[in-house]
């Protein structure tokens, strides 16, 4: 019977030892956890927001300008183009 306690005994003794002990965290420290995430995530949105302003900014604005250009010549070719009375 002694053969058989100790072996039992010292295999809880092991398995009590092995178990972790869990805490409660709080409400402060999850906020702190999430803010920390979230700032992250932000982060990593506006990286990806300004490469892609400066991919589409080139395309855009040459588009914008080249469309303002062409009204301006337009504008100051009507004029002449009108018979004056």
């Amino acid at each position: 019977m002694k053969k058989i306690i100790m072996p039992l005994l010292l295999a809880v003794a092991a398995f009590s030892s092995c178990k972790e002990h869990e805490t409660a965290i709080s409400q402060s420290q999850i906020n702190a956890k999430v803010d920390s995430l979230i700032g992250i995530k932000i982060e990593e949105l506006n990286r990806q927001a300004m490469e892609d302003l400066d991919r589409r900014k080139s395309i855009e604005v040459k588009a914008k300008a080249d469309s303002i250009v062409q009204a301006y010549v337009q504008s100051q070719a009507a004029p002449a183009a009108t018979p004056q009375q």
